[in-house]
């Protein structure tokens, strides 16, 4: 009877991990078609989309290119006047602009700010979390006040898309949450949580049957500003990308439902491959290309500009 029960458990064991591979084969074929074949993308007009970080930069790109598909955008950033700029302009080419001056540090002005939204907007069913903050410093010459305001927030809007199945948040992260990069200590690590917040994001709402999609955005290097120095030495593989043309892709992103998005989308690969090899691999993959190699930052400049924000 042992024996019989023994065999029988293989059996099912057997049986599940037939099912299991047959699972991963459907879904890898699955997602190269859909890397090869046109997607449909989803409709935005209509949508309530709030953007983090959006009065300047890639923020404001998206803020006018999703206005422009005729959904609702409301605009949070701390900077009054570039964020007042950015809604005009939308309300001038004849779209629906809201705008908050908001810190998303502080867990009560993004509750309250939330409340406003939600009154003047309606409930949000895009949430799009773009800011961020890049020092461009080496580890010891970094500022504990400024690491503290690199910050991501769902938990204010989560609840709604919840309550009504549906809804879909986006993590703008980069290839510094990937790769860790030199004199980015505090992005890079803020950016690796991006990721990982997203992936466990997923799995928790999987879990629980939710229909609410996430997408993930992870940038090569784009010329906003916030880098000051961005260099490429190896452009046909790894370009500067104009703030336009990355707003472009990660709306295309949106709409697709992707799930995690490199700019450009080659890197990914090559990204992906550099974690299966010897580290010491990707340090010389790094040299040659001189990827990563951001020259510091002036901290006397960036530190008035932060505590005025």
């Amino acid at each position: 009877m042992a024996a019989a029960d023994s065999w029988t458990e293989i059996l099912h064991f057997g049986l599940e991990l037939l099912g299991f591979v047959l699972k991963v084969l459907s879904i890898v074929v699955t997602a190269t078609a859909n890397c090869l074949l046109p997607k449909k993308k989803k409709d935005l007009a209509g949508e309530v989309v709030l953007i983090t970080g959006s009065a300047q930069g890639i923020g404001s790109q998206l803020a006018l290119q999703i206005a422009r598909l005729g959904a609702k955008v409301v605009l949070w950033d701390i900077n009054e006047e570039k964020l007042k700029e950015v809604a005009e302009e939308i309300q001038q080419e004849g779209f629906t602009a809201f705008w908050f001056v908001c810190d998303v540090t502080s867990e009560d002005d993004v509750n309250a700010k939330a409340r406003q939204v939600e009154e003047k907007a309606g409930e949000v069913t895009l949430l799009i979390n773009n800011a961020g903050i890049m020092q461009n410093l080496p580890m010891l010459e970094l500022s504990s006040a400024i690491i503290k305001k690199t910050f991501e927030t769902i938990r204010a809007f989560l609840p709604n898309m919840e309550k009504n199945n549906q809804g879909h948040i986006v993590g703008i992260s980069s290839c510094a949450g990937l790769v860790g990069h030199v004199n980015q200590i505090d992005y890079s690590a803020s950016k690796h949580g991006v990721v990982g917040m997203m992936e466990a994001l997923s799995e928790e709402l999987r879990l629980k049957g939710s229909s609410i999609k996430l997408t993930t955005i992870c940038p090569l290097t784009v010329n906003t500003g916030l880098n000051q120095n961005p260099i490429t030495r190896c452009s046909w593989m790894m370009p500067i990308v104009g703030v336009e043309d990355a707003a472009r892709q990660i709306v295309s992103a949106i709409r697709r439902e992707d799930f995690i998005v490199t700019l450009p989308k080659r890197i990914h690969f090559t990204l992906c491959l550099a974690r299966l090899l010897p580290h010491q691999v990707l340090s010389e993959f790094l040299d040659f290309t001189d990827y990563c190699r951001v020259k510091n930052s002036d901290l006397k400049r960036i530190l008035p500009v932060m505590e005025r924000k």
